[in-house]
């Protein structure tokens, strides 16, 4: 339920609270183009923006799904300890290292780890990597905070069960 008044009707929460901030509904959806537009690797893509949504804690952005990714949901449940998990590439923990960083303490973000970033990314590939972080961690932290879309929950065992049907 979300924590401001917003005008009723049918749609999600964030549409109507853009709807509040016209001004900013270009940039939002700018972003959003672009972001589909990286070319990040999906899986890697959508294992940083999983790890940024756990940090954000925001129900919308951990029930969402790439499904381009290849990701399982049991890969997925390792995201949060990929530093101790064989589930992950060197290029995958350092990105999720990276991600981490950045959403809890950016300014703390030694150049080791961004070198460590260009010896397996090119530095066009860390420029949208820290524009993909930096989306997911300003779009999600809006609807978290103002509990936009947060009833929204999707059960990934009854996904599963689903599946096998």
């Amino acid at each position: 339920m979300a924590r401001i008044n917003l005008p009723e009707g049918k749609g999600l929460d964030v549409g109507k609270a853009l709807a509040m901030a016209p001004h900013f509904v270009d940039v939002v959806v700018g972003y959003e183009k672009a972001i589909a537009q990286t070319t990040i690797d999906p899986r890697l893509h959508e294992l940083v923006r999983y790890r940024v949504a756990q940090l954000n804690q925001c129900t919308v952005c951990l029930d969402f799904r790439r499904d381009d990714s290849g990701l399982t949901e049991e890969v997925l449940a390792q995201v949060e300890s990929y530093a101790t998990s064989d589930a992950f590439s060197a290029v995958e923990k350092t990105a999720l290292r990276f991600a981490e960083q950045f959403c809890t303490d950016s300014a703390g973000i030694p150049d080791s780890l961004l070198a460590e970033l260009g010896e397996r990314l090119t530095p066009a590939e860390i420029i949208d990597l820290t524009l993909v972080v930096g989306k997911y961690l300003t779009m999600g932290r809006f609807m978290q905070v103002l509990g936009l879309d947060q009833a929204c929950t999707i059960d990934p065992a009854r996904l599963a069960g689903a599946a096998e049907q």
